[in-house]
């Protein structure tokens, strides 16, 4: 990936420049009227641009990864590459976006709309698998407001629309910098800072104060005719380290986007329902039942024992958590629940556990994903109480196997197996689309887990992923394992 390597020193240099320049400048005698001017003779050839098209890549390093790397204590880079096309005009869009996560994951997208239809699918074969995900035709100007404001002609271009300059725009410049600020005030009652070279012209700055996301804009090079900032660094919320920084490695203008863009590939479909909420319990096996909803977006597991309930999987958010414990109290309400087990402490993995908590519900989990719980900041922020019961490697713990494993996805990671049953109940090892697509390139993960079940030889009858498909079969697995790694 490309990265300009002074882009952090410069975001560092800007930001206080910035501050320094709103409290020692003052709005002098040249008027922003002038100065609007100006720059719309500077940028009139891109202002023509209605379509065009975008190769950029990014590289994500925000305080919530954390908590989704291998080592919560050492996060790991997400990175993506894409390949954007933008009809400005037609208010059209085709995006493919490679993205890369720790361990070799690989989530490889396309994702278009056109003016009846929007669409989003996965070419790897995870998660959707074949089936198509439908897209909102209203969400074409949120996903261009994300994407545009990374080139720095686009960026300003509310700016220089602006009908109302003396009412909406405010002039700051400082002699010593030699810079100048506009602040916009726009239709909607947002506010946004536009820090520009005195100079050059080029833009330096963009402040969108309402939804807090600072972009500067540096190595600004000139491709047909065509001048643009290929190195942004984004700071979001206030952070004062990046949170993204992006390359823009090519950028073409076009006359329309092609149409077979907007074609599904041949063999994909259905479409995915809506997703219905509502969570149902399905019994499994013996004293073992299954909750999830229609998409199996999240698939959780509890087991019955006597006058106590066990359950494996704690949802992505409180909310959940609560419809989880209140379905199984409609079902068993003179059990009560005693336990909770996660697998590893992504956060998507643990941020239910609050609830539990609050219920003197005893958390089971591995050393390293305990620590990582102790320290996540949304349960330090709020003093939040747990119990623990430690599961080490190859215990049984009221008839169930725990195996604890060290993989590239998590640096602990364990999965429980109900060997009376043949079921295992595990997340992230085998990741398989609802529909039993077999992933085309596999994290370096995938296979160790397979080795292992197979070493132990465990009888299955049925593996239940914590994410999108609870009934996975060995032969899927099998057919898995065949796949070639990342």
């Amino acid at each position: 990936m490309k990265v300009n390597l002074m882009g952090n020193l410069l975001a560092f240099a800007l930001i206080s420049m910035a501050v320094f320049t709103i409290s020692n400048s003052t709005a002098c005698e040249i008027k922003a009227e002038n100065f609007i001017a100006k720059l719309k003779i500077h940028y009139q050839k891109t202002r023509l641009i209605k379509s065009f098209s975008m190769t950029h890549d990014y590289l994500y390093l925000g305080q919530d990864r954390s908590y989704s790397s291998w080592d919560y204590q050492a996060p790991n880079q997400y990175t993506a590459f894409k390949i954007t096309e933008f009809d400005l005009e037609k208010q059209h869009y085709v995006e493919s976006v490679v993205h890369n996560f720790p361990g070799g994951r690989k989530l490889d997208e396309v994702h278009f709309k056109n003016d009846t239809e929007s669409f989003r699918y996965e070419k790897n074969g995870v998660p959707y698998g074949k089936r198509l995900v439908r897209q909102s035709l209203d969400d074409y100007e949120g996903f261009k407001n994300l994407i545009v404001v990374n080139v720095d002609f686009l960026a300003l271009r509310p700016l220089l629309e602006e009908k109302d300059v003396e009412e909406k725009i405010e002039l700051f410049q400082d002699k010593v910098s030699r810079k100048t600020t506009l602040i916009h005030s726009t239709t909607n009652d947002a506010v946004v800072e536009y820090v520009f070279d005195n100079e050059s012209l080029r833009l330096l700055s963009f402040n969108n104060k309402a939804k807090r996301r600072i972009y500067y804009y540096d190595d600004y090079q000139t491709t047909n005719e065509i001048t643009f900032a290929r190195s942004i660094v984004q700071y979001t919320n206030g952070a004062t380290t990046p949170t993204f920084i992006k390359h823009i490695d090519r950028f073409d203008i076009q006359e329309r986007i092609a149409s077979t863009k907007f074609q599904i590939p041949q063999g994909y479909g259905p479409v995915i329902p809506k997703r219905d909420r509502t969570l149902v319990s399905k019994k499994i096996a013996p004293d073992l039942y299954l909750v999830t909803d229609s998409s199996s977006w999240r698939n959780i597991l509890f087991k019955v024992i006597g006058d106590e309930i066990m359950v494996f999987g704690a949802p992505i958010s409180p909310k959940l958590a609560e419809q989880t414990i209140k379905l199984i109290h409609s079902q068993f309400p003179k059990k009560e629940i005693t336990s909770v087990y996660v697998t590893h402490p992504h956060s998507d993995h643990i941020a239910g556990l609050s609830v539990y908590a609050k219920l003197g519900v005893v958390i089971r989990a591995d050393t390293y994903s305990i620590a990582a719980i102790k320290t996540y900041p949304p349960f330090t922020e709020h003093d939040i109480k747990f119990k623990f019961q430690t599961i080490e490697h190859d215990k049984v713990i009221d008839g169930v196997h725990f195996y604890v494993l060290e993989n590239t996805h998590s640096k602990l990671q364990s999965f429980a197996y109900f060997k009376d049953s043949g079921i295992i109940y595990q997340a992230d090892f085998l990741e398989v689309a609802f529909d039993n697509t077999i992933a085309k390139v596999l994290p370096s993960y995938t296979k160790p887990f397979i080795d292992f079940v197979r070493t132990k030889q465990l009888t299955i009858n049925r593996i239940v992923g914590h994410h999108s498909n609870n009934n996975i079969s060995v032969d899927v697995m099998n057919r898995t394992y065949d796949v070639k790694l990342m």
